[in-house]
C-alpha cells in the first residue's frame, strides 16, 4: 500500500486511500454490532452494493514525542496532557497520530437504506472502519518493521480524556480537510463511524478503545469489553 503525501512542509503526514471492503463475511472474524445470524445474512446482501461505492481511508503522521514535564507531552507540535501518553509514549523515538474513517460515501449511503436494514448498514460501516484500521496497522508495521503496534484513543480512559481530541484533530487537520472530516461540538468525529488516536510500537497489540464505557459514541457502545 502506497502512502500519499498530504501534509505541510516539514511534517510527515500521509493518507491511505486504497482501502476496500471484503466481498463477503467469510474471512471477517470480528463480532458485528447487533450480531446474529439474521443480521449477518442482511450484511452479506448489502456488502456488494456498499463495496462498490465505499471509500474508507486512514491517515497518519510520523512524530517524535517530546516530554515537557509532569503529565505533558508534545507530539507533532501539539501539547497533550496525559499520564498515559507520558508513560506509554515518552520513551519512544517515533509515534503515529492517526485518523481512520468509513468515509462520507458509506455514511450517506446508509441514510438511504430501508428501516429494516439500518442495523445491517451500521455493521457494514463498522467493517469499513475496521478495514481502514487494519490497513493502517499493516502499513505502519511493515514500513517500520515493527512486530506489533498498539493504539491509544482519547476519551476511552480517564488518563486521556475526550477533551484531548481537539489537539489531536488539529494536528491531523490537513488530512481531515482533504477528506472532509469534521469534529463536532461534542468532540465526536464526523462521519460518525470514524476513529482517532496514536499508534506506537508495542508487541502487545493493545487498543484502549476496547475498554471504553462512553455511551455517547455510537460505535464503541457496541464493542465495550468484547
Amino acid at each position: 500500500m502506497e502512502a500519499i503525501k498530504a501534509g505541510p512542509p516539514g511534517m510527515e503526514l500521509y493518507i491511505l486511500e486504497d482501502v476496500i471492503l471484503p466481498d463477503s463475511l467469510t474471512f471477517f472474524d470480528r463480532p458485528l454490532p447487533y450480531d446474529s445470524a439474521f443480521l449477518r445474512e442482511k450484511v452479506s446482501r448489502l456488502l456488494p452494493e456498499a463495496r462498490a461505492l465505499a471509500k474508507p481511508w486512514a491517515a497518519f503522521a510520523v512524530c517524535a514525542p517530546e516530554l515537557s514535564g509532569g503529565d505533558l507531552i508534545r507530539i507533532g507540535g501539539r501539547d497533550f496532557s496525559s499520564g498515559l501518553l507520558v508513560r506509554e509514549l515518552g520513551s519512544l523515538p517515533v509515534v503515529f497520530p492517526f485518523l481512520a474513517s468509513e468515509g462520507w460515501e458509506l455514511a450517506r449511503w446508509s441514510e438511504g437504506v430501508g428501516e429494516d436494514l439500518r442495523k445491517a448498514a451500521f455493521a457494514v460501516r463498522y467493517i469499513a472502519l475496521h478495514e481502514a484500521h487494519d490497513a493502517l496497522e499493516r502499513h505502519i508495521g511493515e514500513r517500520w518493521e515493527f512486530p506489533g503496534v498498539s493504539a491509544v484513543t482519547p476519551g476511552t480512559l480517564e488518563e486521556w480524556p475526550l477533551s484531548e481530541q481537539r489537539p489531536l484533530f488539529d494536528l491531523m487537520g490537513p488530512a481531515a480537510a482533504v477528506k472532509g472530516m469534521a469534529l463536532n461540538g461534542r468532540l465526536m468525529l464526523e462521519p460518525t463511524v470514524s476513529g482517532s488516536g496514536i499508534y506506537f510500537h508495542s508487541p502487545s497489540g493493545f487498543h484502549n478503545c476496547y475498554l471504553c464505557r462512553d455511551d455517547e459514541c455510537q460505535l464503541r457502545v457496541h464493542f465495550r469489553r468484547e
